[in-house]
């Protein structure tokens, strides 16, 4: 427990953590993705999914809740006992692992084509590393006000956004519903993976300062980053037409680079620029997890070995390359993963010692009698 209070973090730093590690991963391909599914209504396919990961949120929270100083292993081995709970610990650990893969791998590939296509990717990840490790080492504390900064840093990119809509043409929302409800629940899949992220509060939760604000947190993380989606996603579909969206890998980017300055010409390599940041809010928790937990595991406190994973990526960028067709491929992957994982699990898991805990207690009133 004392672990744990030295490295307590605020409520907003908790809030911007978890939003953080959502919006890095989809806030310049989702129009184009929900458009493909659900046309101009991706929009309420985005609500759905919000609204999704909100209660899975928040049944996270409940779980944290019975035991407030323990964290996700100590909670995983007091009910499941040492040998399950480990072995769901190292699931965990696989599936953050190969979340940290496909965003590093697709952000690298966005940074290659937009910015720097001269350069060689395991060098750009060289220089990605050594941020990384910098805040990571220093623990969980610094991972918040790394969000902080973020947040605050890069609140200016969603206010550029608004520059174009002066050309915009909202009557290509028009109608909704206009293929009916099943192209925008078919979308839903699509936004649920947009809004991972928020199965982190596993790790923050025990860093929390104020643990009964830990629910109103989560909501107004998922609420923050749900406004962040629909800005991005309705301003690209009232500035292109509904088959022009479809055509576009990465339309938010093709949606700023109209925008001129007379001392700027291509605002959209300004605006990646800006989103290496946001990338970066996005793996680090990721990568933290791991991590931690490997330490965990290994009942290691401070321990360097698991911090040899930062130069394996780098190991890995200078002997493969994979296409965009693999990347698409690890990215419908990583969503099938996550539903078991991220969405269904703790559900269950919920419902699991629910059921355990009135067995237990029942049981003891049974030898009371």
């Amino acid at each position: 427990m004392s672990r744990l209070v030295k490295k307590e973090i605020t409520l907003l730093q908790y809030i911007l953590a978890i939003h953080g590690t959502q919006v890095g991963t989809s806030i310049l391909t989702l129009p184009a993705e929900v458009a493909k599914t659900a046309g101009t209504d991706g929009w309420i396919s985005i609500i759905i999914g919000s609204i999704l990961a909100t209660i899975v949120s928040l049944c996270i929270v409940h779980l944290m809740a019975n035991h407030p100083g323990d964290t996700m292993l100590e909670l995983m081995t007091r009910y499941l006992g040492k040998g399950l709970g480990k072995a769901m610990m190292v699931i965990w650990m696989l599936y953050s692992l190969f979340a940290i893969t496909v965003i590093l791998f697709v952000t690298i590939s966005i940074i290659q084509i937009w910015i720097l296509p001269n350069t060689s990717s395991y060098l750009i990840v060289t220089l990605l590393m050594i941020n990384t490790y910098m805040i990571i080492h220093r623990g969980v504390r610094l991972i918040g006000r790394y969000a902080e900064f973020v947040f605050f840093f890069t609140l200016g990119l969603p206010i550029l956004l608004i520059i174009p809509l002066k050309d915009s043409h909202w009557v290509y929302l028009l109608p909704i519903l206009k293929e009916g409800w099943m192209p925008i629940l078919s979308a839903v899949k699509t936004t649920t993976v947009a809004f991972l992220g928020f199965e982190l509060a596993f790790l923050f939760y025990p860093y929390l300062k104020n643990k009964k604000a830990a629910a109103k947190g989560v909501v107004i993380a998922n609420a923050l980053t749900l406004l962040v989606y629909l800005h991005i996603t309705l301003s690209c579909f009232v500035y292109f037409s509904p088959d022009e969206i479809t055509q576009f890998l990465w339309p938010t980017l093709t949606l700023v680079k109209p925008i001129e300055f007379p001392f700027l010409e291509r605002m959209e390599i300004i605006f990646v620029a800006f989103y290496i940041f946001l990338f970066s809010t996005s793996s680090i928790p990721y990568l933290f997890f791991v991590t931690d937990t490997f330490s965990q595991l290994c009942n290691k406190k401070d321990w360097q070995l698991p911090y040899l994973l930062l130069p394996l990526f780098v190991v890995v960028f200078f002997f493969f390359k994979p296409s965009y067709k693999v990347l698409e491929l690890w990215k419908e992957w990583w969503g099938w993963i996550s539903y078991f994982t991220a969405y269904a699990f703790p559900v269950i898991f919920l419902f699991y010692v629910k059921g355990y805990t009135h067995w237990k207690r029942r049981k003891i009133d049974d030898k009371a009698g």
